[in-house]
């Protein structure tokens, strides 16, 4: 939904501002928007918890196990019901109808049904963050310290005699290539992770970095 300043800032006054945080997985995203619900007027819905839910796990490592990894047994089937999964919660959460809020999306929201991503790009101002290469390579190798669920989406390919977790670490990159285009596709704005994380901006000045130049 592209919005101009004045119609962002007129929106956020009177109470139906809605913004979308895009972006993989580790990216910043919950982050940022809890900062964002803390610090000003917005309720902050979080996709990934309300897959949770569904599922009855309680953390993100219980549904991250559910899911396993791309060479794990069952993993595309799990894969497949993940996306069904996440499309309900997605368009569960579009349907936001009071008050401004910040919409925390999965990394995978871009492989949601057309209708949800529809939705999305209608009525929500979408916020692209953006994985600079220094944070490619944060993302790589917190994705074994920090598990979270993962739909590769066929692009996990293993070279015989390689190890499953070295699969991982060269094809994780390409997945981010490919996804950074999707996302940009779907965005009304870009930020970069690096802006959104970088200790010396305070949360108010990462608010107006969200807002359309004009």
């Amino acid at each position: 939904m592209q919005l101009s300043r004045a119609e962002f800032e007129r929106r956020y006054a009177e109470g139906h501002l809605r913004i979308a945080l895009i972006g993989m997985s580790n990216i910043g995203k919950s982050y940022t928007g809890l900062r964002l619900a803390t610090a000003f007027d917005f309720e902050l819905i979080e996709v990934d918890k309300l897959i949770r839910e569904t599922l009855g796990h309680d953390d993100m490592e219980a549904f991250a196990a559910w899911q396993g990894q791309p060479y794990s047994e069952g993993y595309e089937a799990r894969e497949a019901e993940s996306r069904a999964l996440e499309s309900a919660a997605t368009q569960r959460a579009l349907n936001w109808e009071s008050g401004n809020a910040i919409l925390d999306t999965t990394g995978s929201v871009i492989y949601t049904e057309h209708s949800v991503q529809k939705t999305l790009v209608r009525d929500w101002f979408v916020i692209h963050i953006s994985a600079s290469d220094d944070a490619v390579e944060r993302l790589k190798l917190q994705y074994f310290k920090q598990p979270k669920p993962l739909m590769w989406n066929g692009h996990y390919t293993r070279q015989p005699g390689q190890k499953p977790d070295n699969a991982i670490l060269e094809c994780y990159p390409k997945l981010l290539a490919s996804r950074a285009a999707d996302y940009a596709a779907l965005a009304d704005g870009t930020i970069s992770s690096d802006v959104i994380l970088d200790p010396a901006l305070t949360i108010e000045e990462i608010f107006e970095a969200l807002k359309p130049a004009v």
